[in-house]
């Protein structure tokens, strides 16, 4: 075999090239951090780079989202919180307004405060996220949900949906609560009634009368939730039945007229002699929005001419009617702190997977860099050797062998 000049120049010149390339390598490894750049250098890490690259970039996602839902939850729980502190306000109002030493124009002015109260509840029932979309509208998040309609009612025009929020791949959270419950269908004051001339019928315990009322009120069959008390003489006895047909009483004892008989909740007062049967019925459930019944209020309090038992009346219809939104509005805010609660263990939940596959990440694409250091120190040491062997070889001729 002849071994030429040229061919010790051009062996000479490829191991220089190959030192080189393998010192640039090793330099970009310490400088990117990564053990290879394209899929032909690695192909299956590279795959799997991919892959975990793509999941971690999810769950990163899945915090955006869960960011801007807790930030959306605040907000709703900040308005209820508001919204709380004005029915408060005017339930104390209402109580005031119930003084015998109030005057005509301190009724004036508990009016104009309520007013005030109203407006306030009124524009929070309306409130926005920071998007601009309406809180309490359901999915019809682009249409004001609370409206004064031309009758001066306040009405829902929202639906009943919640928008939903994906905050891990199997989780999603509701974003905001729909007015129609929290506020629109809320239970208003309970209550019975009588057409028979010599029976007065009252609530004097509304709790009591309320459980009373929700275990018993027969909504496929009103006449069911019709009462007779019978009267006897000699001695003096009452007997309170259900419209069942059944013998055996609800409730019996002694018979004194015009003494109230107090029956879960209800006072019944008969103004005649033993020896009569009176009737009474449960009247029907209604749901309501309470701006609509603090609209009642207001007009009573500016009415000069209502009577003390139908403003007592009123009053008691609208303090039960803002208890129970007030109760509403709480067990909203219970919901929305479990939803927060659940949305950071989802939260810690992402992090701990991303850091996962952060690390999975790095053993498969990701140099170490003591490893890339070291590496670098050994082929620039390489490099310099053939240099320094290439200079030497190629001072000289093959004559000078010969």
């Amino acid at each position: 075999m002849r071994v030429t000049t040229n061919m010790q120049y051009q062996h000479s010149i490829k191991s220089l090239q190959s030192a080189s390339e393998r010192l640039d390598k090793a330099n970009n490894q310490m400088t990117s951090g990564s053990k290879f750049t394209t899929a032909g250098e690695d192909p299956t890490g590279m795959s799997s780079k991919l892959s975990l690259t793509s999941k971690i970039e999810s769950y990163q996602q899945y915090n955006t989202n869960a960011g801007l839902l807790d930030s959306s939850l605040t907000l709703e729980g900040t308005v209820l919180t508001s919204v709380t502190t004005s029915l408060q306000s005017a339930y104390s109002k209402v109580q005031q307004s119930q003084s015998g030493a109030i005057s005509t124009s301190d009724r004036k002015s508990i009016a104009s405060e309520l007013t005030q109260l109203q407006n306030h509840i009124y524009d929070m029932m309306n409130s926005k996220n920071a998007d601009g979309e309406y809180i309490f509208g359901g999915n019809q998040s682009q249409t004001q949900p609370f409206i004064k309609d031309s009758s001066g009612q306040y009405v829902f025009q929202g639906d009943t949906g919640q928008r939903m929020v994906q905050v891990s791949p199997s989780v999603n959270i509701a974003a905001n609560d729909s007015g129609l419950s929290v506020f629109q269908s809320v239970p208003t004051r309970r209550a019975a009634s009588t057409s028979d001339l010599n029976l007065t019928v009252g609530v004097t315990a509304q709790s009591e009368f309320d459980n009373f009322f929700r275990t018993k009120y027969d909504f496929s069959t009103p006449a069911n939730n019709t009462y007779s008390i019978i009267t006897t003489a000699n001695p003096n006895t009452y007997q309170i039945f259900d419209n069942s047909g059944s013998s055996t009483p609800l409730q019996n004892g002694n018979y004194s007229q015009g003494e109230a008989i107090t029956f879960n909740g209800l006072s019944l007062t008969i103004d005649t002699a033993a020896n009569s049967t009176q009737t009474f019925s449960l009247d029907a459930p209604q749901n309501d929005n309470v701006l609509n019944t603090i609209s009642d209020m207001i007009s009573a309090l500016n009415d000069t001419s209502i009577t003390d038992d139908d403003y007592t009346k009123m009053a008691a219809n609208v303090q039960v009617h803002i208890k129970n939104t007030l109760d509403r509005v709480d067990i909203t805010q219970g919901a929305i702190g479990g939803r927060q609660n659940n949305l950071e263990q989802v939260v810690n939940t992402n992090t701990s997977l991303s850091s996962i596959g952060q690390e999975a990440r790095a053993n498969v694409s990701e140099i170490d860099i003591y490893d890339a250091i070291s590496k670098v120190s050994q082929e620039e040491s390489t490099l310099s050797l053939a240099q320094k062997a290439f200079a030497q070889v190629n001072k000289s001729t093959l004559f000078d062998y010969l």
